[in-house]
């Protein structure tokens, strides 16, 4: 029964991952639907993790993202992916837990500010955050310091609770068929 159940976690792993890293590959071909391409591909990692385990996930995540380093033709976007998926990891972990909606969420929003802050530092690093400011409506609203602050902090939170709702949403419209019956 253990050798099947192995078996099993490992074929539909790597058809789950394969569609993963599809999903990355086309983020960085179709520019303009990079960031759905990636939230779709990391929700893979919670259909993944819901159906086997947190440990199988962290392994899904590590492999996909590995995977995709290779194949990948924008490589920051699967640290992209990684984030991504690592929060998503958090969020099934906190729902196998069955925390509460108020813990959940704190806990989640330290989660995704963490990860900002890395992804913050990771951009800083290898392209600064000059270039960020070179055209177009950031180099304009940078010019007006308050309102920029203002601006960004609004973004990324909107985009938190964008993603934690869609991904809630996928999850219950669509997780169920994806794991199919066991």
């Amino acid at each position: 029964m253990q050798l099947h159940l192995k078996s099993e976690e490992t074929a539909w792993g790597g058809i789950m991952m394969a569609l993963a890293v599809i999903l990355i590959v086309l983020s960085g071909v179709i520019e303009q639907s990079s960031l759905f391409l990636l939230a779709a591909a990391s929700f893979m990692t919670g259909v993944f993790q819901r159906r086997f385990s947190t440990k199988a996930g962290i392994a899904f995540i590590i492999g996909t993202f590995l995977i995709g380093l290779f194949l990948a033709p924008q490589k920051l976007y699967c640290f992209t992916f990684a984030g991504f998926s690592v929060y998503i990891s958090v969020a099934e972990y906190l729902r196998n837990k069955k925390v509460s909606f108020a813990s959940g969420m704190i806990i989640k929003g330290i989660c995704y500010h963490i990860l900002l802050v890395l992804a913050l530092i990771i951009v800083n690093y290898f392209i600064g955050f000059e270039s960020l400011f070179l055209d177009g409506w950031i180099k304009t609203l940078s010019k007006i310091p308050a309102l920029f602050v203002i601006v960004l902090i609004a973004a990324v939170e909107i985009l938190w609770i964008t993603f934690d709702k869609a991904y809630t949403f996928f999850q219950e419209r669509y997780g169920e068929r994806l794991i199919g019956k066991r």
